[in-house]
């Protein structure tokens, strides 16, 4: 009779094993789904990021432009800046930035952008594409500009932009809008290689 009676009314020790035993399970399952749920997340946000271009966006003028972030090497303010004879005016002169001298184009005077003319120091831009390195003089940095040309493209330039951006048109790859923010994205490709910059590198 007594086993009888041991064996309706199980230890509760037991109970409380079978339990946790119980609970660790489920826990073991659960960490696996949360971790198979975290891996798949990440997975898409990174996707999402490598989808998405960054640019260096600057200001000329009342407009903003960007260049490809593989393009620049370096932003600042423009270090003083040391003229030459017998250059085109656009080209300012020449400035050392970390021990290269190299030549300062003023974007704006060479595609006939009016300057805005409030700012208190301009900024510069050290623009790279294979053997050529130029210092653009540009307004001031805007920062970065990440665009995802697959689900929002580029947008050709047109006229309704601009026609003081006529001469800088040839190097725009395409105009980015995000709400009112308008971005002229440039080809680096076609700026490194156009004939009137080299020449003055």
């Amino acid at each position: 009779m007594a086993d009888a009676n041991i064996s309706r009314n199980p230890d509760p020790g037991d109970q409380e094993n079978t339990l946790h035993a119980l609970l660790a399970a489920i826990d073991r399952e659960t960490a696996q789904e949360l971790a198979l749920d975290a891996a798949s997340l990440k997975e898409r946000a990174a996707r999402n990021i490598r989808k998405k271009k960054p640019y260096i966006a600057f200001a000329l003028g009342h407009d903003e432009m960007a260049l490809p972030i593989g393009s620049v090497q370096e932003i600042g303010y423009l270090p003083p800046v040391t003229p030459l004879p017998n250059i085109p005016p656009w080209i300012r002169g020449i400035v050392q930035i970390r021990g290269e001298i190299l030549s300062v184009v003023d974007c704006c005077l060479l595609f006939g952008i009016k300057e805005v003319g409030h700012h208190l120091r301009p900024s510069y831009v050290l623009f790279a594409h294979q053997d050529l390195k130029l210092c653009l003089m540009v307004d001031r940095i805007a920062g970065v500009v990440n665009v995802d040309e697959r689900h929002d493209p580029l947008l050709p330039f047109t006229s309704e932009y601009g026609e003081h951006l006529s001469g800088l048109a040839p190097f725009f790859k395409g105009v980015h809008v995000a709400g009112e923010r308008t971005v002229h994205i440039l080809d680096d490709q076609k700026m490194g290689s156009s004939p009137l910059i080299v020449q003055w590198q």
